[in-house]
C-alpha cells in the first residue's frame, strides 16, 4: 500500500486548483462539494460559463496569476489537471513546488508526481467510502465504488449523524452496559431499521428512550433483538441486503427446512447454528418450544435471527412469532423476503397476473392433504384467478378435484414448480386435471402448485409445446 487513506478537513485552508478542462473541472466539482475554499488558477475562456454550472458551499476564487509565483502560504493542498504537453511541463514544475514546500499534491493521471491521489468516492453524508488503486486503474476504483454503492443503505449517513447527535448525551450518564455494546445494539436493532426504513423522527424518540433506559436500569435487564429473516425461496444471491445485514450480526441462528445450506453459509462465521425444522412424517419442535428459545436466547444478551424459508409472514408463522416477543417485552425487527410465489415463478418466466388475462392472485396452504378438504374452492374459480398452492405436493390431487368440483375447467393450465432457484429445481407443466401426475414427476419438494392461464406463458410451457410442435413434424 502506497498511499495511506486519509481524510483532509478542506475547511482547515485554501485548496490550490491549477488547470482547465473537463478534468479540472471534475476536481473543482468534488472539492466545492466537499466545502473547500478553491483558488483556480485557469486560462480556459469558458472559466465564466462553467462556473455558472458549478453547485456546492465552498468558497471559489478565480486567479489569473502565475501558480509558481502566486502565494502559498495558506494553500493546504494543490491539485493540477494538464490538458496538453506544455500545461505537463508546467504541472511538473508546480508537483516540484509543492513538494519543496511539503504541500500536499496531486497531479492528475500523474501518481509517480503526486504526494496525494483522489479515490472513488461513495458519499453518503457523515458516511464517505474511499476506494483507490493507487492510481493504477481509476476504472476499476470507479467499478468497486458501483459495487459499495449498490450494497451501502441510502440512509447509513442519517443514521451516523443522529448517533453522533446523541453520543455526548450517552457518555453523559452512569451506566453498566459498555458503549461498544449499546452502539452495537443501536447499529443493528429497531433504531437503525427505523432510520434505514426513513423514519428518522421515531428513531430519535427510540435512542433518545433507550439512553435514558441504559441509564434507570444500567442495561443490565435489556433483551437482544430478534430478527424474524426471510431467507427468500433457496438461492442465496436472493436474500435482501438487510436480511444479510442481519446475518452477519447475528449470535445464534435458528433455521427451519426450507432454508439452505448457501443462505446459512452468508451467516456470520461464529454464529451458532440451531435447526428448528419440521420434517414431512418426523415429529418436530413445536412452535412454543421455538418461541419460548427464542426469548430465552435474546435474554441472554445474544442476538438472534429466525431464518425462515421464503417470507416469514407467508405462511411462515412469522406473525405468531412476532407477538409472541413483543409480549415477552423481547425488540424484535420483520426482515421480509421473497416468497416462493414470486421467486419460483418469476425463474420460470411465469407471469402471476396478467393484463386482462389474469386479474387476480390468490395464495392458499396446504399443508397437510385434509386440509384442502376443508379449503372453499368457489372462491378461486374464475378463469382469470390465479391460484398458488404453497406445501401442496401430498395434496395435489385433493386440490385437482376441490377446483374442478368448484367449477374450475380441467383443462385450465397447472405447473409444480419443485425446489425453485435451487441447482435443482425442476418444472412440470400441463393440465389441471393431471395436476397429480405433475406432482409426482418433479419427486420431493419443497414445491408450489400454480394453477391459471397465465402458466401458458410461461418457459416450460413454452418449451412443451414447441417439443410436441417438433415431434408431429417428425412424425
Amino acid at each position: 500500500m502506497r498511499f495511506l487513506p486519509v481524510f483532509l478537513d478542506t475547511s482547515s485552508g485554501v485548496i490550490a486548483l491549477v488547470g482547465g478542462g473537463e478534468a479540472a473541472l471534475g476536481k473543482l466539482r468534488l472539492l466545492r462539494a466537499a466545502g473547500a475554499h478553491v483558488r483556480w488558477f485557469s486560462a480556459s475562456a469558458d472559466v465564466a460559463e462553467e462556473i455558472l454550472k458549478l453547485t456546492g458551499s465552498g468558497r471559489l476564487e478565480i486567479s489569473i496569476g502565475d501558480p509558481l509565483k502566486a502565494d502559498w502560504s495558506d494553500v493546504v493542498a494543490v491539485v493540477a489537471a494538464p490538458r496538453d504537453g506544455r500545461d505537463a511541463k508546467i504541472t511538473e514544475k508546480i508537483a516540484e513546488r509543492a513538494r519543496r514546500q511539503h504541500i500536499p499534491v496531486n497531479i492528475v493521471d500523474r501518481p509517480d508526481l503526486s504526494t496525494f491521489i483522489f479515490p472513488a468516492i461513495v458519499d453518503r453524508g457523515e458516511v464517505v467510502v474511499a476506494i483507490g488503486t493507487g492510481g493504477a486503474s481509476p476504472v476499476l476504483a470507479r467499478r468497486l465504488r458501483e459495487l459499495i454503492e449498490a450494497v451501502l443503505p441510502a440512509r447509513i449517513g442519517d443514521l451516523a449523524a443522529l448517533i453522533g447527535r446523541h453520543r455526548s448525551r450517552f457518555a453523559a450518564v452512569p451506566r453498566a452496559l459498555s458503549p461498544r455494546r449499546f452502539w452495537q445494539n443501536v447499529i443493528a436493532g429497531p433504531i437503525a431499521d427505523a432510520v434505514l426504513a426513513g423514519h428518522s423522527t421515531q428513531a430519535e424518540r427510540q435512542l433518545v428512550a433507550a439512553i435514558d433506559a441504559s441509564k434507570s436500569a444500567g442495561g443490565g435487564d435489556q433483551s437482544e433483538t430478534v430478527f424474524l429473516v426471510g431467507a427468500g425461496p433457496g438461492d442465496p444471491d436472493l436474500l435482501t441486503l438487510r436480511a444479510l445485514h442481519a446475518l452477519a450480526d447475528a449470535d445464534v441462528v435458528f433455521y427451519d427446512e426450507l432454508v439452505t445450506e448457501g443462505v446459512l453459509d452468508r451467516a456470520r462465521r461464529g454464529a451458532e447454528r440451531i435447526f428448528v425444522g419440521k420434517r414431512r412424517g418426523e415429529r418436530g419442535i413445536g412452535q412454543d418450544e421455538i418461541n419460548r428459545r427464542l426469548v430465552e436466547a435474546a435474554r441472554a444478551g445474544r442476538r438472534v435471527v429466525r431464518l425462515k424459508g421464503g417470507d416469514p409472514f407467508v405462511f411462515g408463522r412469522g406473525g405468531e412469532e412476532l407477538d409472541h416477543l413483543r409480549r415477552a417485552g423481547v425488540p424484535a425487527v420483520v426482515v421480509p423476503g421473497i416468497t416462493a410465489a414470486l421467486g419460483c415463478a418469476a425463474e420460470q418466466g411465469l407471469p402471476l397476473t396478467f393484463r386482462n388475462e389474469a386479474t387476480k392472485l390468490v395464495l392458499i396452504t396446504a399443508s397437510h392433504a385434509a386440509d384442502s378438504n376443508e379449503i372453499d374452492w368457489s372462491g378461486v374459480a374464475d378463469s382469470q384467478t390465479t391460484v398458488v398452492v404453497y406445501m401442496g405436493l401430498a395434496a395435489a390431487a385433493a386440490v385437482r378435484d376441490g377446483l374442478i368440483a368448484a367449477g374450475r375447467d380441467g383443462a385450465t393450465p397447472a405447473a409444480v414448480l419443485a425446489r425453485g432457484t435451487r441447482p435443482d429445481a425442476q418444472a412440470a407443466v400441463g393440465r389441471l386435471d393431471a395436476l397429480d401426475r405433475l406432482a409426482a414427476d418433479v419427486g420431493e419438494g419443497p414445491a408450489i402448485l400454480v394453477i391459471g392461464e397465465v402458466v401458458a406463458r410461461s418457459v416450460p410451457w413454452q418449451a412443451a409445446d414447441l417439443e410436441a410442435l417438433l415431434t408431429q413434424e417428425a412424425a
